[in-house]
């Protein structure tokens, strides 16, 4: 008999079940996490099933759920790693002075690294459309979106205190949000220029910003 454990509600559980403190504990999660990469690419997110997970991990039902409920767990976690490393290439880039000057190139280049990033991770696409398949992993997007977007509103603010904060933020997620919609829209249009979409995203979203730093009605 077949067991799948994937949670039937409409806000599955997300939450693991045990850390893996120990070395066994830990390669069995990331055998789980990898299987779990390997068919997200084969066969997308709505014929993955835990079933599919344990037999490519060459796992038992119940060694899978040891960890996690259900896939959507799975993919939670797939979610913040790739969410991770795409955020830590923010938080570098918001670590240099901003400049005005240079925005554009410096929004072309971060959506270039963040491209990258996302090709390098085992079905970085697919990943990233998952977390758009269910309001839990929703969620992890949208929170990792507005954590990213306080980070870069602060950025921003330390080049004019004087600044409307309100707008600053509105344009800035804006930002972040079209930048991660660019990425995932590479992945389902191939045949797409990629230099000449990454051109024209970087001047958009350039001059939202460097328009409310001009804004003569600003505080």
């Amino acid at each position: 008999m077949k067991f799948d454990f994937m949670a039937k509600s409409l806000t599955p559980r997300t939450e693991n079940r045990a850390s893996p403190l120990q070395v066994r504990s830990n390669k069995t999660v990331e055998q789980i996490l990898r299987a779990t990469s390997e068919l997200l690419g084969e066969v997308g997110f709505e014929k993955l099933s835990t079933n599919a997970i344990c037999a490519r991990a060459g796992l038992t039902p119940p060694a899978l759920y040891r960890y996690f409920p259900n896939k959507y767990a799975v993919l939670k976690t797939l979610g913040e790693r790739l969410m991770d490393k795409q955020n830590a290439l923010l938080e570098k880039w918001a670590q240099n002075e901003f400049n005005p000057q240079t925005l554009e190139a410096e929004i072309f280049e971060h959506l270039k690294l963040t491209l990258d990033v996302t090709r390098a991770a085992p079905a970085g696409g697919w990943i990233m459309r998952s977390l758009h398949a269910s309001p839990v992993l929703s969620n992890v997007r949208l929170q990792s979106h507005r954590q990213m977007t306080k980070l870069l509103v602060a950025w921003v603010m330390q080049f004019d205190p004087k600044l409307d904060e309100v707008m600053i933020y509105d344009r800035v997620r804006l930002v972040i949000e079209l930048s991660y919609a660019t990425v995932e829209m590479m992945f389902d249009e191939t045949k797409l220029d990629e230099i000449s979409v990454l051109t024209n995203v970087s001047n958009m979203l350039a001059q939202n910003i460097k328009s409310a730093i001009n804004d003569p009605n600003k505080k």
